[in-house]
């Protein structure tokens, strides 16, 4: 009996056809609901963080020390979740090459430095100095503004999640043809075997997993957009319990 290999072969891929696109198709019904949840988190998030600072800043009369911890235990944690909703919006953008830019010649300084400040009442919630320094009143790059701001927030948002005690500083310097921005913890360290694996996807240390929440995605998304910037991103540490600095240049603007 003889077999028909050429209509097999066939039929194979039509079948193979129709599940690429209905593959397509899902994955794109997937980044519609992605953006639209990001969106309608978004709003209501800066709602609850607005009125939560407002409360902290006594704009609507004076309250405690301890109502003003809690409240700054709110912001963190709002912003967090903001931070979080970006960075998986961001994966599936990265993941699909469909992340876009908008270059144009930015102050890293600038950009830092108010990363920093609205960082600042997350950081005091846990008791935690926060400082900024910079070798220059202004640094400028050729950046997308929007993107370099998110890479700033994933450094510093993982120092504050990693330092239980003590410090996190923030430093931007010039380096000639580079400028170098740096983030310093007293934190919790990192394991050498962790420390090769930390700007891959999904990576975490399993000695905090049970008790910081993350993702395992920010500092992935960091190195993307700063490769993309045609810059570099790198980890530094003693060792655990001895603190760490995450650190990426780009080229400076003559």
């Amino acid at each position: 009996m003889a077999v028909d290999q050429g209509g097999d072969v066939e039929k194979i891929k039509r079948e193979l056809e129709t599940a690429k696109r209905e593959l397509a198709e899902a994955n794109q019904s997937k980044m519609k609901f992605l953006s639209l949840a990001s969106h309608q988190l978004r709003a209501p998030l800066a709602v609850i963080k607005g009125y939560a600072t407002l409360l902290r800043e006594d704009r609507y009369g004076e309250i405690s020390g301890k109502v003003k911890e809690i409240l700054g235990k709110v912001e963190f944690a709002v912003e967090d979740m903001i931070n979080s909703i970006t960075n998986i919006t961001d994966l599936r953008k990265v993941e699909e090459g469909k992340m876009e830019y908008e270059f144009s010649e930015t102050d890293l300084v600038g950009l830092a430095k108010d990363v920093v400040e609205g960082f600042r009442p997350l950081a005091l919630s846990k008791k935690l100095d926060v400082s900024f320094e910079a070798s220059a009143r202004d640094i400028f790059v050729n950046a997308d503004a929007r993107e370099l701001k998110h890479v700033v927030q994933n450094l510093i948002d993982n120092a504050i999640k990693y330092t239980p005690t003590g410090f996190i500083k923030v430093n931007v310097k010039d380096a000639g043809d580079k400028v170098v921005l740096s983030v310093t913890d007293s934190g919790i360290g990192i394991a050498e075997g962790v420390k090769p694996l930390l700007f891959e996807e999904f990576v975490r240390d399993e000695r905090v997993k049970a008790e910081i929440r993350g993702s395992g995605i920010g500092l992935h998304i960091a190195k993307s957009i700063i490769d993309a910037h045609g810059g570099k991103i790198w980890c530094e540490s003693a060792g655990e319990g001895r603190g760490s600095v995450f650190s990426f240049s780009l080229a400076k603007i003559k």
